[in-house]
């Protein structure tokens, strides 16, 4: 306990010190400044995520139009296959040709198949390309959100220096004496 009386007492005697008054308002000022420029980069930083996130989200779009057009070509060829697995010629209408019918529907059915495995690629690769702008999209609403945070942080620290500032100049003050 006498440590801590001690303590209040260095305490009292700094504060009623100009001098340490002064440094210690230098300190806060000094530290004010620095929490200001770091604010100043968060900012920044926030301003420059917004601009990535509208260019990112206008990639974004341009990638769902890619996957809507290629996912689009592979169920018309999905469904052109299962058309003509449907229109696949019974024993009357192969004896009616000849014989003739079935090998042009065997033909005519590797042909659609092609079809279906040529536009599995690019779907492939417009989904891959989706996802790919998905995740960089989050990734800077992420880094946003991280920005965003800190800005809040710093002008917490910014408001809490102001006071402590203020609270060093009522200290300096000398007392008024209007008695």
């Amino acid at each position: 306990m006498p440590e801590d009386l001690a303590a209040d007492q260095d305490q009292e005697g700094r504060a009623a010190d100009p001098g340490h008054a002064t440094d210690a308002a230098e300190a806060v000022r000094a530290r004010l400044a620095a929490r200001q420029d770091e604010a100043a980069d968060a900012y920044a930083a926030i301003t420059a995520a917004d601009a990535a996130l509208r260019l990112l989200a206008q990639r974004r779009v341009a990638a769902e139009q890619l996957l809507r057009h290629a996912a689009a070509r592979h169920h018309a060829a999905s469904r052109a296959v299962a058309a003509h697995a449907r229109a696949r010629p019974g024993l009357l209408a192969q004896l009616r040709s000849r014989l003739r019918a079935r090998p042009a529907w065997r033909a005519r059915d590797a042909e659609l198949a092609a079809a279906v495995a040529e536009t599995q690629p690019p779907l492939a690769d417009a989904k891959r390309g989706l996802s790919a702008a998905r995740d960089a999209f989050a990734a800077q609403v992420k880094e946003r959100a991280e920005a965003a945070a800190a800005l809040r942080r710093l002008t917490a620290e910014c408001a809490a220096a102001r006071e402590e500032l203020l609270a060093c100049r009522k200290h300096a003050a000398p007392p008024s004496d209007t008695g």
